[in-house]
């Protein structure tokens, strides 16, 4: 299964827009919506640091961290 990106969900949860998040965490909006739509393939960790911080200082009772953006399940079965 591999990565995949729960930033969208989180956007609804906050009732911001990609937009907004791009403009406040200084990032291009075109990765915004990259990591929206799960087509990121590399993410540096300064950009999630950036999108971590503003949505830490939007949200009022929550504090996000890389394992609410990123989610991993391996392929491997046990």
């Amino acid at each position: 299964m591999g990565f995949r990106f729960n930033l969208n969900n989180i956007l609804d949860e906050l009732g911001i827009t990609k937009n907004k998040l791009a403009v406040e965490a200084k990032v291009r909006p075109a990765t915004i919506g990259d990591l929206c739509e799960g087509k990121t393939k590399r993410l540096e960790l300064e950009t999630i640091e950036k999108i971590l911080n503003v949505l830490n200082d939007i949200s009022p009772t929550k504090t996000y961290t890389i394992d609410d953006i990123i989610l991993y399940k391996s392929d491997i079965q046990d």
